[in-house]
């Protein structure tokens, strides 16, 4: 695995969200790496790995109590894909700290991560909607 950082912005509208914005270069090299033949398109929102989605926190005094942190995230460097995105499986223990500390799960039962860590996140590089 490889070691990059980024900061956390927390932002609600209609839904909670958090996620921590990284850096472009680190998706635009990515998608490079591509083969031609899976022209995918670039992610509609700037890179990021999205920490809280569509989910309510239980613990709202936490909310935004860490805006601007400096969050370090370890990341595959295998690109994984389905029909519609193309993505790096990311992983940090400060994240899943976090979400705890909002009363949110870290477990799934559809990503299993890496021994070590008890959440698996990712951040988008690519997709392949209206081609």
């Amino acid at each position: 695995m490889f070691q990059s950082s980024g900061i956390l912005k927390y932002t609600k509208n209609v839904n909670y969200s958090l996620r921590v914005v990284i850096d472009s270069e680190l998706t635009r090299y990515y998608r490079s790496l591509l083969p031609k033949w899976m022209k995918s398109k670039q992610q509609m929102y700037s890179p990021h790995i999205s920490v809280v989605r569509k989910e309510s926190p239980i613990y709202l005094e936490f909310w935004g109590k860490y805006e601007g942190e400096l969050i370090t995230f370890d990341y595959d460097h295998e690109i994984e894909y389905n029909d519609t995105y193309v993505w790096l499986n990311a992983y940090s223990h400060r994240l899943e700290q976090i979400r705890v500390e909002l009363g949110l799960p870290i477990h799934s039962q559809y990503t299993m991560p890496p021994e070590g860590f008890t959440k698996r996140f990712h951040t988008t590089i690519g997709n392949f909607k209206d081609l």
